[in-house]
């Protein structure tokens, strides 16, 4: 997927005894130099020492809660739609939440930050004395598989479980008490070629830290002429490999196999025996 920079970023300084915050600023002006995109702008705030914690403000599907608490502070996701819940071929764990995935969030932070007394506009920095310089606490990875039959593909999602459905802000990390499945659609690929398959971008907060669990995809396949598939694959291993640490790459060897449609299916509709619509008019007492 293309990077898109983001529009603005959210300072916040914390008091250092108790953890919440005493002076917050939005960012908005943006420039470039030799080391590339750059915010920069005032915020005010009284001597003393302090915690910093800078992040991208205005995410689509990342939620941003108890920002008010430096190490309180998490991202998450909602839950999926009932639409979209109801229109799935098989049920997820039950104890898992469904949710999206969500968008990447650049976070930077200084623990030891001092503002002194002075007469002079003070330059804040991280704590290695440099400029604040945020990296994404969302981790994203590639995902293909290949198909015989993707012809017969109208749509596929892709749903996987043991995943972690929130990280703390202040040090990147999943919370092992957040287990969900993420959601995420996949595409067509190598229509041209002899080894069609579906892929997709997914972006999640991690595996589940901690935890000796699970991974598991199910591939949510309708067919063109209705047909519901489902297939589950066990992935746990494919985390561990050269591609996914290297590269972010999972690249599975298995095959899903779409039949194709039966002989008395027209192919038309998204499921068969599909009537036309019908016109109904009724009077709505205002």
């Amino acid at each position: 997927p293309e990077y898109a920079t983001p529009d603005v970023l959210r300072v916040v300084l914390y008091d250092q005894k108790h953890n919440r915050t005493a002076a917050e600023r939005y960012l908005r002006n943006r420039n470039t130099d030799a080391r590339g995109t750059y915010f920069d702008g005032y915020i005010i705030a009284e001597p003393g020492d302090y915690r910093l914690m800078t992040y991208n403000f205005g995410t689509e599907s990342t939620i941003i809660d108890q920002s008010h608490i430096y190490d309180g502070a998490m991202a998450y996701t909602n839950e999926i739609s009932s639409v979209l819940k109801n229109s799935l071929s098989v049920r997820a764990d039950e104890e898992e939440r469904i949710v999206y995935v969500p968008d990447h969030l650049f976070v930077d932070r200084n623990e030891t930050l001092r503002l002194d007394y002075g007469p002079d506009i003070d330059t804040l920095q991280n704590s290695a004395g440099d400029h604040f310089t945020a990296g994404s606490i969302v981790l994203s990875y590639y995902l293909q598989i290949r198909v015989k039959g993707a012809e017969w593909i109208s749509s596929a999602v892709g749903l996987l479980s043991g995943m972690a459905g929130s990280a703390t802000l202040h040090d990147g990390n999943g919370r092992s008490e957040d287990p969900v499945t993420l959601y995420f659609e996949m595409q067509r690929g190598g229509m041209d070629s002899s080894e069609p398959f579906i892929y997709t971008t997914f972006h999640t907060f991690g595996k589940l830290p901690d935890r000796n669990n699970s991974l598991a995809v199910t591939f949510d396949v309708r067919t063109t002429d209705g047909r519901a598939l489902t297939t589950t694959l066990d992935i746990t291993d494919e985390f561990s490999k050269p591609n996914a640490i290297d590269h972010q790459w999972i690249l599975l060897e298995e095959v899903l196999v779409i039949p194709e449609p039966p002989e008395d299916s027209d192919g038309d509709g998204f499921t068969p025996e599909v009537d036309d619509w019908e016109d109904i008019q009724t009077d709505i007492i205002i």
